[in-house]
């Protein structure tokens, strides 16, 4: 009985205790009510109809879901496009771009129609590698159940692998694309350039490439008017067979269906009894026209991996248009990454040869890393590296090289070596997509970014060859039949390759005029069409001496974000950073009358709060009587003065009450 008495007595208290702080909460809020800045609620809490209260209550709680929302819609907005995007015509100075020429054909046409060049050509390709009868046997055969067609494709596929062995271990340099030979004028903001401005970059594709540098560095673009840029006319070394000109193609089939079965094609035959050329086995099974390929690029990355590639017909007068605009980007990972500091270098082959390798420094960026992870890869797997990719080591150590000693019977090394790299390489390719995913960091926030355009019309104009010939062409040759060495160091050829070109181009028997002896510079015969198809002009030509600007910003930074949150609670209810601070104070109070020990207590001083202020005339009374009781003189004197002025209404108040109670008591008093 006891024990039920104290815990009915327990439970009695805790619920007078919670009733207390119910009384003491509701107490502090409606004092909050009433000096509340919000202006709904304070409009609420003082207004003594009751209608008033109601449609400031409903009021009030409109404008909070008002607001509720035009945040969520603003949220959302900034969830969509968190990002900014700015883009500005003028910016910092445009620079010069890369410039590097690649020939489609990468084997001197002028070379491989000489009979002496050819047969000496074909003569090393015998003593040295035996035309690659010993490689690959198997693989020639036509199989019973493919076609014409796809034999074809296959067989130009395993045939282009004779030509990559060939040129990952051998020197080729003095076969392709000369310098020398195919740069007919040149001029770099107006002022005359030459060969020493075009640095070499081998590349398994087009053999020799060409990559323009200005002696002096200078990439500044003073202008954009007709003087600026690159203007180069170029020997394009394409075409001369005159058999190709003519209106009639003759096509005899030499090997029968049984004859591709069991008797296939060599290199030899290919390139003997097929009547093709080394430029058509280098192509694949690609059709590409015959000129030039022009690569615009950034002058720290490498050539031939821009995406800015031009073909440039022979014949023709090409104009390429370069704008330049400098892209900064955001730092937002894990959606966008990129590095804000600068990239890292890496050094890559440009030119190998025998005994030397010359190396070139370009920037580590994305697409770069990305070759390096599958360069990685397929070196893990096979132990060397690929051609097909810009490697950084001696060709020795790349897949496809083989050893002198090796080079007419390939070794069993090598041949696994081979069919490791082909079936790695495509994995590798397979996974670009997920390495460049990888590679973000890579990325840099600022960077460069090309676009061109071109326009190409005929060219040279049939009324200036003549000139032409005379005051452009003939000056590079004739300079170089004086003093030009052999230069086929493997083919041996007692001819040089301006002779070759000459010998070509011209036909010394239809000079008539001054007979057939006279002086080339005198008296010459040239082919119209042979020149039009080994001739082309270009100009490449900033679009602007400004870059453009592409830059990204954050749609919100902080201030803006709070004078938008700010601007949106101000409109809707009124909320400003005091309202903030009000309430901050409001839930401490609360807290502190709810877990305080005597809540009864503060409930009565929160609650005699308002009475106070009731009772503010009676203690400003006991204020001035202490003051007067004071000693003091000067004090005294001030606060009499006070008391007379508060006592003078009273008194003068009491008789006219007085009166008035008196006419009341007249009123209800019965006549005489």
């Amino acid at each position: 009985t006891s024990t039920a008495a104290a815990a009915a007595a327990t439970a009695a208290a805790a619920a007078a205790k919670a009733m207390s702080n119910v009384k003491a909460a509701a107490t502090v809020l409606t004092e909050y009510g009433h000096r509340s800045t919000l202006h709904g609620l304070s409009h609420m809490f003082q207004s003594g109809d009751l209608w008033r209260k109601a449609f400031w209550l409903v009021l009030t709680f409109a404008a909070s879901g008002a607001c509720v929302y035009h945040i969520y819609a603003t949220v959302s907005n900034y969830l969509e496009s968190p990002i900014t995007s700015i883009y500005r015509d003028e910016g910092p100075q445009a620079l010069f771009p890369g410039v590097t020429i690649c020939n489609l054909k990468p084997v001197s046409e002028a070379l491989l129609h000489a009979e002496e060049e050819k047969a000496a050509l074909f003569h090393h390709l015998d003593q040295v590698w035996n035309f690659f009868d010993n490689w690959l046997f198997g693989l020639r055969s036509r199989k019973h159940s493919e076609t014409r067609v796809e034999y074809k494709e296959r067989q130009r596929e395993l045939l282009k692998t004779y030509t990559d062995i060939f040129w990952v271990s051998d020197d080729t340099r003095e076969f392709g694309l000369s310098d020398r030979h195919t740069l007919l004028m040149c001029l770099y903001k107006n002022k005359h350039c030459n060969a020493s401005n075009f640095k070499l970059v081998q590349h398994h594709r087009y053999w020799n490439c060409y990559t323009f540098q200005p002696l002096d560095g200078d990439r500044t673009i003073d202008n954009s008017d007709q003087d600026s840029g690159l203007r180069l006319i170029l020997f394009t070394d394409s075409n001369f067979d005159s058999n190709r000109l003519d209106d009639s193609v003759n096509y005899l089939r030499s090997m029968t269906r049984e004859d591709e079965i069991t008797n296939p094609y060599s290199l030899r035959t290919y390139l003997g009894r097929g009547n093709r050329t080394l430029n058509q086995v280098l192509t694949g099974n690609k059709w590409e026209a015959e000129g030039l390929r022009i690569f615009i690029h950034n002058e720290s990355q490498f050539p031939t991996t821009s995406d800015i590639a031009f073909d440039v017909s022979s014949g023709a007068s090409t104009t390429i248009e370069v704008n330049t605009k400098q892209v900064n980007t955001l730092n937002r990972p894990p959606s966008h990454v990129c590095n804000a500091e600068e990239p890292e270098t890496i050094s890559y082959v440009r030119y190998f040869g025998p005994n030397v390798t010359g190396l070139r420094s370009y920037r580590l960026t994305q697409p770069e890393a990305v070759m390096e992870a599958q360069q990685k890869m397929i070196f893990d797997k096979c132990g060397c590296y690929t051609h097909l990719l810009p490697f950084k080591f001696n060709t020795s150590l790349l897949c496809l090289y083989a050893d002198p000693q090796h080079r007419i019977h390939p070794s069993m090394e090598f041949m696994q070596r081979l069919a490791c790299h082909t079936n790695s390489f495509k994995l590798a390719e397979q996974k670009t997509s997920e390495l460049l995913q990888q590679k973000d960091e890579y990325k840099p926030c600022t960077s460069w970014k090309l676009q061109a355009t071109k326009v190409q019309v005929p060219w040279p104009r049939s009324d200036e060859l003549i000139d032409f010939v005379n005051y452009v062409f003939m000056p590079s040759y004739i300079a170089e039949l004086q003093n030009e060495d052999q230069v086929m160091h493997l083919l041996k050829s007692r001819n040089s390759r301006a002779e070759a070109i000459i010998r070509h181009l011209f036909n010394p028997d239809c000079r008539k005029e001054n007979g057939t002896d006279a002086p080339l510079v005198d008296s010459w015969c040239i082919s119209r069409a042979k020149l039009k198809a080994n001739v082309a002009q270009i100009w490449i030509k900033p679009a602007s001496t400004h870059a453009g600007v592409y830059m990204e910003e954050y749609s919100y930074d902080w201030p803006e974000a709070l004078s938008e949150v700010g601007g949106i609670f101000g409109l809707w209810m009124g909320i400003s950073l005091l309202s903030v601070m009000e309430f901050i104070e409001l839930l401490c109070i609360l807290m502190s009358v709810c877990t305080s020990r005597d809540a009864g207590k503060r409930s009565s001083n929160v609650g005699s709060a308002a009475a106070s202020r009731n009772r503010m005339p009676q203690d400003f009374e006991a204020i001035l009587r202490y003051l007067a009781s004071l000693e003091d003189e000067e004090m005294r004197e001030p606060v009499r003065q006070l008391q007379y002025q508060r006592q003078q209404p009273q008194q003068q108040q009491q008789p006219q009450q007085q009166q008035q109670l008196n006419s009341a008591r007249a009123a209800r008093e019965p006549s005489g």
